[in-house]
């Protein structure tokens, strides 16, 4: 579904110099496929993500969703970021449904399929609720909701749990896995932590630091459904350990 060939992004800083964010990036996403890419911060994971958005242009290389270049965002793309960004003079229904009435996409049966995503994210009853009276979790299940409600092809989420609390954010991990596989579209996810993005993935894409390349593509062989039951297993160990041994160094990978 998505292709990226030899990608590269430089982007000119304020003092006028140049910074080479990616380099020589390859890497196919096929349909209902759930792609993590981790990283050292700053190694361009979420401009990789802006990129397959179609917020930014390349630099080098391309990208190209069902072999048409991406050069601008698309109907069949949402994207989830780290902050819920819901609108806070809005009931949680219409941030659920602002962006397909900013689109003009509203049907007759819109809402009622918000207040069922909404229920199907435990958010029943939520409905008139503005965000302040969320807790940060359920703001970010309604930002989830709203992504979903356009029926995309592909889910891009940029460290969509990162702002959460320890426990919080496991509950989110397995809403999302349970959301995904409801629907099977395909999902481009940018994590820092290991765990996290071993438990949710097909494959997990590590990245190295500044210019960011790819440096490894690990399978995940874990059984679905997923559970946290799975960390102790000798499969998820390995995946987190290559992985690690990539961004910290073999010493360390061993030590974890």
């Amino acid at each position: 579904m998505i292709r990226l060939d030899g990608v590269g992004k430089t982007f000119r800083g304020r003092d006028g110099a140049e910074v080479e964010a990616l380099r020589d990036v390859s890497l196919n996403v096929a349909e209902g496929e759930f792609v993590a890419i981790v990283g050292a911060s700053g190694c361009g994971k979420s401009t990789l993500l802006r990129l397959v958005a179609g917020l930014v242009g390349v630099s080098a290389g391309g990208v190209s969703l069902d072999g048409q270049a991406v050069t601008a965002p698309r109907a069949e793309t949402a994207m989830v970021f780290q902050a819920a960004t819901l609108l806070p003079w809005a009931d949680v229904l219409r941030n659920v449904t602002f962006p397909l009435r900013l689109m003009g996409r509203m049907e007759r049966d819109t809402e009622d399929k918000a207040r069922a995503l909404l229920a199907t994210a435990g958010l029943a009853g939520f409905e008139g609720r503005l965000p302040r009276e969320l807790s940060g979790g359920m703001q970010q299940r309604v930002a989830i909701c709203r992504a979903l409600l356009q029926e995309p092809r592909l889910l891009l989420m940029d460290e969509p749990f990162g702002a959460l609390d320890a426990l919080t954010r496991e509950e989110m991990s397995i809403e999302l896995l349970r959301l995904w596989a409801a629907r099977r579209m395909g999902v481009l996810f940018v994590t820092h932590s290991i765990p996290e993005a071993v438990l949710l993935a097909d494959r997990v894409v590590v990245m190295s630091p500044r210019p960011g390349r790819i440096v490894d593509v690990v399978e995940v062989a874990l059984p679905r459904p997923r559970s946290f039951d799975q960390e102790g297993s000798d499969e998820f160990q390995r995946c987190a350990r290559r992985i690690r041994a990539h961004i910290f160094g073999e010493r360390a990978a061993r030590a974890a």
